[in-house]
């Protein structure tokens, strides 16, 4: 009986220190998709275009019209912690549809034709996926 429980505290134990330890890294991020040069060099032009006026030119939310609307918080796609929980498949709906599309802001705009080129966005989500910082 006395072993039965020494073993039922030592699993207690065991439990405490190593179950309920918070981990400090971050889940994985998902790699981009594999494009071509030209493709990630049509990414990078299409983010210069559209996406670096709210966004910024390094992805933090930090473009002219993000800071001068301050009532909206532009995502941070630099993030490596927002990075690490958002699919490529999420940054092609929200590209696609827009803020709304996917229940975020109005003031992202949706951009539907660049769906007609896989090529064309996939070249976008990697010019994202390259712009991650490695701390949050």
């Amino acid at each position: 009986m006395k072993a039965h429980r020494n073993a039922q505290a030592a699993s207690l134990c065991a439990l405490l220190l190593f179950g309920c330890q918070r981990t400090t890294g971050l889940p994985p991020i998902e790699p981009p998709p594999v494009v071509s040069e030209a493709a990630k060099a049509q990414g990078a032009k299409l983010f210069a275009e559209h996406c670096v006026r709210c966004h910024g030119v390094s992805g933090w939310g930090d473009g002219p019209e993000a800071l001068a609307n301050k009532k909206v918080r532009v995502q941070d796609l630099g993030d490596p912690v927002w990075q690490s929980n958002v699919s490529n498949g999420r940054l092609v709906a929200a590209i696609v549809r827009g803020g709304p599309g996917v229940r975020k802001s109005a003031q992202m705009p949706a951009f539907p034709l660049l769906a007609k080129n896989r090529e064309e966005i996939d070249g976008l989500v990697a010019h994202i996926r390259s712009l991650a910082r490695t701390t949050p």
